[in-house]
């Protein structure tokens, strides 16, 4: 038994750059950390819904500025819910577009938004579904990606961010599921672990190991290039300037995909300053 199906939550961070990194990240089909998922399907919205979330954000932002409104700016014009089912259960397309819908109304009868109000967040929703392998116990089932946005208007959905959304969205994705694909979550039986479960749990670590070392060497790559851009620079060789900025912009983005650690994002942080430091 459950006491509900899995739901996470996580504020989209960073702005308008943290907003079109999840875009690009959640359809990115060659990322490792999508190698065993076998579909990408867009669900609800598009880039564009992505790119009006990040717009909303940045047009309030700039309001706060212009206003000179005392407070800590906005940084996360938005916010992420994970809805995930166990390996074994594979509802149709039409149907997880039908639980997400209903996830959605739910939360914006909670925010208690007027009719116009309500038009315009089903504007700025953006909806993602993952199909994962089915073979198996352990691992995640297909999960469903929900960006929703924050800003509306003038108002900040600071509702989102709290607990109290994260359980009204459990709820309402329990009775989803039930009502489009008549599963129970109270008649679910985990699987119990087996033995192999902390050989599993080391590999997962294994796995997270040679992805950091690679996100080092990627961090190794920028940092030459940074120091080839400045040795440029004081050389005033423009043509090797111009090539080697190019290749630090490619970096950053290869960089904007990984999933980083707090010593690794304070690494980046130092880099990027170092340049800025020279111009």
């Amino acid at each position: 038994m459950l006491k509900n199906w899995t739901v996470t939550t996580e504020p989209v961070k960073a702005g308008l750059k943290g907003v079109m990194t999840r875009e690009l990240y959640l359809l990115s089909s060659s990322h490792r950390n999508h190698q065993n998922t076998e579909k990408i399907i867009s669900l609800i919205g598009n880039a564009k819904t992505s790119q009006l979330i990040a717009l909303r954000g940045e047009e309030y932002k700039t309001t706060q500025q212009i206003l000179k409104t005392r407070g800590r700016p906005i940084s996360s014009y938005a916010m992420e819910f994970c809805l995930t089912l166990p390996r074994g259960f594979r509802p149709s397309v039409n149907q997880w577009r039908l639980m997400t819908g209903d996830c959605c109304r739910a939360l914006a009868h909670n925010l208690k938004l007027t009719h116009e109000e309500t038009q315009t967040f089903k504007k700025l929703i953006r909806a993602v579904l993952h199909q994962q392998p089915q073979q198996g116990n352990l691992g995640s089932g297909d999960h469903v990606h929900l960006i929703v946005g924050k800003v509306l208007g003038t108002r900040v959905l600071k509702m989102l961010q709290k607990k109290s959304a994260t359980r009204l969205i459990k709820s309402a994705f329990n009775t989803a599921v039930l009502k489009h694909c008549q599963i129970d979550h109270r008649l679910y039986v985990p699987h119990s672990p087996s033995k192999g479960v902390r050989l599993n749990e080391w590999r997962y670590q294994q796995k997270q190991a040679r992805e950091s070392l690679e996100t080092q060497k990627v961090i190794l790559k920028l940092q030459k290039q940074i120091d080839r851009w400045l040795n440029a620079k004081r050389a005033r060789i423009v043509y090797q300037e111009q090539r080697q900025y190019n290749r630090i912009s490619n970096t950053l983005q290869e960089l904007s995909l990984c999933h980083l650690t707090a010593e690794q994002s304070s690494t980046i942080d130092r880099l990027k300053a170092s340049a800025q430091l020279t111009k």
